[in-house]
């Protein structure tokens, strides 16, 4: 280029330059810069003028600039050469390959193609038919973001700004597109538009302003703006925003038109109708429902066909949750007013609210538990939105409603997906899992798995931590398994939690109150004030109150001061609970009489009252009226029984007790059933106990056995049920702090258990006599062998008895003696030289079978004997009263010497016939009173006729009696001492031992008196029993004849002998014990010695015991070793 062209062109760009002095001076830019930007302004305001000068410029100064050639492309393009547009495109893409003008450039020349045309006008038929998403991505398949020039662009950024949350990213690039095209109408037109949009009045004024002060833009703006005004609801407000726009356009048809909508609004508000109107509208429009409605109903009266009023209505009247009324107002504004631009608001209430209604319509079916209806009405919510997620919710509440709790969450899980912040569809699912963790826990608390069921309740509490009555069910379950401190705590935490609500208090007082800390109940009701208390809360506290009294008359009652009892309750206002615990009392105190008239009484009050009608039952039963006992039953409510087990319990003793075994049998297996969905507890324990007890009364000691295994669980004997022998028989021992319940079922199970259990005995037994060789130097040797086993309701048994007795050996003169013994003593016997030494052996042999009442055996006197018998006996044993009576009819030997016992052979010449064996036969009667306190008595009265081979017969009579008084008084330990007494008589002396005679003490008269002292106790496996007595003894006997009975020979004389008469002192000692190897054996050994005048007897034995099944429970107390089935009773 030559100086000359360089100068030319200088001098131009500055004439350019000098030509536009008038505008405002800006920041500093390059020429270059500076004609683009006057290109873009030109292309921008439709100044072509303005736009090839500069391009005539630039081609002087920059003619490859990419800008510049694309400038050039856009003039080409705008004056229809498109092959000269082609050719510049070529240069640029040799010259920029890369450069946004170029890609802006091939999209301007992409336009001016067939398919070009072809895919804009597709583009924008999608976004006229309102499919704006579509529309964009065909937009974007075409330009791919670049666009050939602004007009383009701003018809794209107008389409993103109608996509959902795209408002912001449109504004912002039309804002920077108002910077590269500065006065581009077009685009600042729109940024208004959006300032309206976004609630940006202020900014989108100022850009109207700046509009209006271009010749182009002014009756753009003036029209936007005056339209905004327009859309406003007539008010002061809008008539300062015409005054505004006024301001801005002061002539033309632009103010013309400002001044005839000012007219028209200042007129409006002058009319009163319209002001109300006007205040109606703005009460919907300040988000009023029900409060709008009287103004809007006003202002219809005046303007009855106003769809903005109608439509306001129903927005109202939806707000009000009036949804039938508003979908009619609603209905009725879209016919009135299809021109209005409300119109598509006001489609989408009625929309809204048909759903609604439907929703509603369906919670109200659902709630009066039409749950078909409810789900039509449901579906049709969706049918109207498919969008929303409230229908769902509805379909879910259906569906559990029918328990179908997996179709539920099915829904609610659907809701959960369209709306992730519905609270309601999250509280259902957590509710559902809630009561589904809840159920399972109930059922296992109804199977009384208590620990597991506290682990659900636990997890249910996680879960939904504000829930008061799963807290305590939780507390509850915790407590019936064995956890009550866990259990406090819960319950402590949920009352910091809820501190001042009632319901919390109530729940916590109501759990303490079932523990049995009424006073702790009491005072957690009292933290709130009484006039904040509920009704639920009045009642509690009135029962505690009232069971505090009850508790303490029950106390004085249990301290034997039942008079003060009941003048204490007698004190109370009068109630059917008072009444019927005073008749309770007179039927324990076997009162049945009074107990009867007081039942009655109720029932007089109160026809239906279950507790009455049971006790009068019970009250017939102890009266001995058992077929009006039964009669009774059986039109006794089946609700009775179902109030609770306990009254269950009651129910089926009462049908056994008066003689329906089957019946009663048939009670307790349900009982037993429901009682094993029960928390451990004494009502329980009872089923279990008086189930037991029944079974057992029926010969089922398996069942009864297992029953009672399961009351020693359910009444905490054992934490669990005792599953073998060992274990079972152990927790049968007693314990000092068990209460009554315990006690019964560990002593009822341990006589089950011992009643079934079959053992052997082997015995060792020594007794020892000092006296006259031959005849009273007494010794026996009792070897005891005896097996037990059940058999019905009691034990029977097998004993034989090796004995040895020896009576010593006479003293002999030149082979023979004369001892009173036989007829050695005659002087016509013929002396007697044989049989010096006095013994005998033989065995004995007794079957047996004894129960709580009855005891029988039959057996012999040792078989092998000089003589034997058939021995046995029974006896009954019953109750009169307090008295407890005993009668015997028995057979029994007389085994104190050798003779009464064994029987001898008369060793003289001419006798040699046997005599003695002596048996008594006849009976007794034994009485006792031992209520289990300090004092008890005995008494014994008993006659027998006594009679032997060849012995004269006899008769005894003896009486006796005794005091005892317990001076340590334990389950283990036991210290007696008392007062014996006896009275014998027997009709003949026959204690010689010549022929005819008995070998038997037999005193016409016989009194002692006697003070024993005796020491019992018993360890884990030791039990022993040390004894002593000190005693005085008067006795007279009468004269008898030598030999009663012939011997068989002319007696040389029979001579009778002397009456006598004596007192005498003597004493006994006595230890025995016992020791439990393992629970199936067990050994003892025992001694006595007595010492008397012309009495010396002393004893000892030793035994060993095998129990088949083991016994591991208390040890007896004595010991209880065998007894010579000579001694029998």
């Amino acid at each position: 280029m030559n100086k000359l062209q360089l100068g030319l062109l200088i001098g131009s760009t500055l004439g350019v330059l000098a030509g536009s002095a008038a505008a405002p001076i800006g920041p500093q830019v390059s020429p270059v810069e500076w004609l683009l930007m006057q290109i873009r302004t030109g292309e921008s305001t439709n100044k072509l003028d303005l736009v090839q000068q500069s391009l005539y410029r630039l081609e002087k100064i920059d003619p490859d600039n990419p800008q510049v050639l694309a400038a050039q492309i856009r003039m080409a393009l705008r004056q229809g050469d498109q092959a000269k547009a082609q050719k510049l495109l070529d240069e640029l893409k040799r010259v920029a390959p890369n450069a946004a003008a170029t890609r802006e450039s091939e999209a301007g020349l992409r336009l001016v193609t067939a398919e070009g045309r072809q895919q804009l006008q597709q583009a924008r038929l999608l976004a006229t038919a309102g499919h704006v998403a579509e529309a964009k991505a065909a937009w974007d398949a075409l330009f791919h973001g670049v666009f050939p020039d602004v007009n383009t662009e701003l018809e794209y950024w107008r389409l993103v700004a109608r996509l959902p949350g795209q408002q912001p990213q449109a504004y912002q690039q039309l804002q920077a597109l108002e910077q590269r095209y500065p006065g581009n109408i077009g685009v600042e037109l729109q940024l208004a538009r959006m300032a309206f949009d976004n609630n940006q009045p202020g900014e989108a004024f100022t850009q109207l302003r700046r509009l209006a002060n271009r010749n182009g833009g002014r009756d753009a703006a003036s029209e936007l703006w005056l339209q905004q005004i327009q859309n406003q609801p007539v008010s002061e407000r809008s008539v300062a925003s015409l005054q505004q726009y006024l301001q801005t356009f002061t002539e033309g048809d632009a103010q013309q038109r400002g001044q005839q909508e000012l007219a028209r609004q200042q007129k409006l508000l002058a009319d009163p109708a319209y002001r109300q109107r006007m205040r109606g509208l703005a009460l919907v429009d300040a988000g009023g429902g029900a409060n709008a409605i009287a103004a809007l109903n006003a202002a219809l009266k005046a303007n009855p066909n106003d769809a903005e009023l109608m439509g306001a209505m129903g927005q109202a009247q939806a707000r009000a949750n009036n949804r039938a009324a508003a979908i009619s107002w609603l209905e009725k504004a879209i016919q009135a007013g299809q021109a209005s631009t409300q119109i598509g608001k006001w489609q989408s209430l009625l929309q809204t609210n048909r759903y609604w209604l439907a929703i509603n319509n369906g919670d109200a079916a659902l709630k009066k538990g039409d749950i078909a209806t409810a789900e039509r009405y449901y579906r049709s919510a969706q049918a109207l939105d498919n969008r929303d997620s409230w229908a769902l919710i509805g379909l879910g509440d259906a569906a559990l409603a029918r328990k179908n709790s997996a179709q539920a969450e099915s829904y609610w899980q659907q809701a959960l997906r369209l709306d992730r912040s519905n609270s309601t569809a999250k509280s259902r699912l957590l509710q559902l899992r809630t009561d589904a963790l809840m159920a399972e826990a109930d059922t296992l608390a109804q199977r009384g798995q208590w620990h597991q069921a506290a682990e659900k309740y636990r997890q249910a509490a996680q879960a939904n931590p504000d829930d008061i009555w799963l807290a305590y069910r939780l507390a509850g379950a915790l407590r019936n398994g064995g956890e009550e401190t866990q259990g406090a705590q819960v319950m402590d935490a949920m009352v910091r939690q809820h501190p001042q609500e009632p319901a919390a208090l109530y729940a916590s007082a109501l759990w303490l109150a079932s523990g049995d800390r009424d006073d702790a109940a009491l005072a957690t009701l009292h933290r709130l004030p009484t006039s904040r208390w509920d009704s639920n809360m009045h009642e509690l506290a009135d029962r505690l109150e009232q069971d505090k009294v009850f508790t303490r008359a029950s106390d004085l009652r249990t301290r034997g001061d039942e008079t003060a009892a009941i003048a204490l309750l007698k004190q109370q206002p009068a109630s059917i609970r008072r009444d019927i615990t005073l008749a309770d009392w007179a039927l324990e105190r076997g009162d049945a009489r009074s107990a009867l008239a007081s039942y009655q009484k109720v029932l007089q009050q109160d026809s239906k009252n279950g507790d009455a009608a049971l006790g009068r039952i019970e009250a017939l039963i102890a009266l001995k009226r058992p077929a009006e006992a039964q009669r009774a039953l059986q039109t006794l409510p089946p609700s009775v029984a179902q109030q609770s087990v306990n009254s269950g319990r009651r129910v089926a003793l009462a049908w056994q007790n008066s003689g329906d075994a089957d019946r009663a049998q048939q009670m307790f297996a349900e009982l037993k059933t429901r009682a094993t969905k029960l928390a451990p507890s004494q009502e329980k324990a009872l089923v279990y106990r008086d189930a037991a007890r029944l079974e057992t009364q029926l010969q089922q000691p398996t069942q009864a056995q297992q029953d009672y295994q399961l009351a020693m669980a359910a009444s905490g004997i054992s934490q669990d049920v005792p599953q073998d022998n060992d274990r079972y028989t152990a927790l049968t021992r007693n314990q000092a702090q068990d209460d009554w319940l315990k006690r019964s079922i560990r002593s009822d199970a341990a006589d089950l258990y011992r009643q079934q259990d079959t053992t052997f005995t082997l015995e060792q037994d020594y007794s020892r006599n000092k006296g006259n060789g031959g005849t009273s130097d007494f010794t026996a040797h009792t070897t005891m062998m005896q097996a037990e086993t059940p058999l019905a309701d009691g034990r029977s048994f097998v004993r034989v008895d090796h004995v040895l007795v020896s009576a010593g050996t006479f003293s002999t003169a030149n082979g023979s003696h004369s001892e009173q013994f036989g007829s050695c003593n005659d002087d016509n016997s013929g002396g007697c030289s044989r049989d010096f030494n006095q013994r005998d052996e033989g065995t004995a042999l007794g079957v047996g079978w004894h129960n709580d009442r009855w005891s029988a055996d039959v057996g012999t006197t040792p078989l092998g004997f000089e003589t034997s018998n058939w021995v046995g006996g029974v006896s009954w044993k019953t109750d009169v009263k307090d008295i407890g009576l005993t009668f015997t009819a028995s057979r029994r030997p007389i085994s104190s010497s050798l003779l009464a016992y064994a029987g001898a052979r008369d060793p003289s010449a001419n006798g040699g016939k046997t005599w003695g064996g002596v048996v008594a036969t006849g009976g007794s009667l034994g009485l006792s009173y031992d209520q289990g306190g300090a004092h008890g008595v005995w008494g014994d009265i008993s006659a027998h006729q006594l009679s032997g081979d060849n012995v004269a017969d006899n008769s005894r009579e003896r009486l006796m009696a005794g005091y005892y008084y317990k001076l340590i008084n334990e389950d283990n330990r036991r210290a007696t001492v008392g007062l014996n007494s006896m009275l014998w008589h027997y009709q003949k002396d026959l204690s010689d031992y010549t022929f005819g005679q008995g070998g038997y003490y037999s005193p016409q008269q016989y009194f002692s008196l006697s003070v024993p002292v005796t020491y019992r106790q018993r360890t884990e496996n030791w039990s022993f029993d040390l004894g002593g007595s000190v005693s005085w003894s008067q006795s007279h006997t009468d004269g008898q004849q030598r030999y009663p009975v012939n011997p068989g020979f002319t007696l040389a004389s029979n001579p009778t002998s002397d009456s006598s008469s004596g007192t005498g002192f003597g004493y006994t000692l006595q230890a025995l014990v016992e020791r439990r190897i393992t629970p199936h054996w067990s050994v003892g050994l025992a001694m006595d010695i007595q010492q008397a005048k012309d009495y010396t007897p002393s004893h000892g034995l030793i035994f060993m015991r095998y129990s088949m099944s083991g016994w591991n429970g208390d040890m007896d107390m004595p010991p209880q070793p065998l007894t010579p089935y000579a001694d029998f009773k």
